[in-house]
């Protein structure tokens, strides 16, 4: 990897840490009824949405182009679903009373964040994961696990939209467990090592390109 990768990398990483940190707090934030705090943190978490998806593009296209922008654009449309989301909490923030219009503006927000950070999350998470796998720069392990914790995501907030699970509940919760390490264990690995093939996928690179250098 280059210095300029690198950073990349070790930038994405950072930014993967802040986005659980703010998601986190956000959530603890708006229970207890800090409204303000909550928004803005969700507003640092779309941020660093963002971010990511950007930094990932930059380092994986050589990869996977059509996949690389298919997950950047996802994670901004993570980032611009999250953003939205905090519109219905600034409403909240000039009511004076408690009421159906305080329950609906609540229940906007829920839907913001079972679309943004459930559904969306999980076909990009399935798509980082896979493009990951592809190229062999991340261990394989690390890979399969955001393929299969995508998916299983994506099941249980589809579920939760059609209310087939509680909202937020114990198997919502340990359905998200996987992705959550996968981004921590991500987050980790750019930071202290960055994205670099293994022997193997190099030696695959090295055979499918020489071909091409002896014509």
């Amino acid at each position: 990897m280059t210095p300029r990768s690198h950073l990349y990398a070790r930038t994405a990483g950072v930014l993967y840490l802040v986005t659980h940190v703010t998601s986190v707090t956000a959530v603890a934030a708006y229970g207890s009824d800090a409204l303000a705090v909550g928004v803005a943190l969700e507003l640092i978490l779309a941020a660093g949405c963002l971010g990511t998806g950007i930094l990932l593009w930059l380092l994986l296209r050589p990869f996977g182009p059509a996949r690389a922008a298919t997950f950047a654009g996802l994670r901004a449309l993570e980032a611009a679903v999250i953003a939205a989301g905090t519109l219905p909490m600034l409403a909240l923030l000039q009511l004076t009373a408690a009421g159906p219009t305080a329950e609906a503006l609540w229940a906007l927000h829920t839907a913001a964040f079972l679309v943004g950070q459930g559904l969306v999350i999980s076909v990009n998470t399935v798509i980082l994961g896979w493009l990951l796998l592809d190229a062999g720069v991340v261990p394989r392990g690390l890979a399969v696990l955001g393929i299969a914790g995508g998916a299983l995501v994506g099941m249980s907030n589809t579920a939760q939209l059609f209310g087939l699970i509680p909202q937020g509940g114990t198997i919502a919760a340990i359905c998200a467990v996987p992705v959550f390490a996968f981004e921590v264990w991500l987050a980790i690995h750019l930071i202290a090592v960055g994205l670099r093939p293994r022997r193997g996928q190099l030696l695959k690179r090295n055979s499918t390109t020489s071909p091409s250098r002896m014509t």
